[in-house]
């Protein structure tokens, strides 16, 4: 049997520059290892990409030259969104942001948005452990997102994941359904 591995990610967005990822970093406490972009240019499809930053802060790994974000900037470039993710858990490893980055690219390159509007070239093979992910999604004033924009990073991305490695299937759901408050 094989090892189960969980996970929470706090995304927050969307951001219209690298600019403005580095500010709003700036401004918050939480440490950010996962980053999504989505593009939308001039007569083609939307582009995504899903990256990781272990030593950097996401607004620094994306301002380094050789980064794909600047394949998306330009007059080409319709619109340009980027998410930032916080792992929710006390010690991260380089393991756990590995992990999520892979579970994340390899759900989008084979059941999201297919390889072909996903320009990462590697880590999109699923990963080896059973894993277990919950997506939050959160506005930049830090208020719940409640609905998604068509073919948006929050309604690509499924708030809840389950990945067995044994058999290769995923399962989710989308958005999870309000059921009531508890008092």
């Amino acid at each position: 049997m094989n090892t189960s591995e969980s996970y929470v990610i706090q995304w927050y967005g969307p951001f219209a520059s690298i600019e403005e990822v580095k500010k709003w970093e700036e401004e918050d406490s939480s440490k950010f290892n996962l980053y999504i972009f989505h593009a939308k240019q001039k007569y083609d499809k939307n582009k995504y990409y899903c990256g990781m930053t272990i030593k950097q802060s996401v607004g620094k790994r994306l301002k380094n030259k050789d980064h794909h974000i600047h394949d998306f900037e330009g007059p080409h470039t319709v619109s340009l969104q980027i998410w930032i993710g916080s792992i929710v858990k006390n010690k991260i490893k380089n393991y756990d942001v590995r992990i999520c980055e892979n579970i994340i690219t390899s759900m989008m390159a084979n059941i999201g948005v297919g390889e072909k509007y996903l320009e990462n070239q590697t880590n999109k093979k699923p990963p080896l452990n059973n894993v277990y992910l919950i997506n939050e999604w959160w506005k930049k004033d830090k208020t719940e997102i409640n609905r998604r924009l068509k073919n948006s990073v929050p309604d690509i991305i499924p708030e809840a994941m389950a990945y067995y490695s044994e058999t290769g299937a995923l399962y989710g759901i989308s958005k999870l359904k309000h059921l009531g408050y508890l008092e």
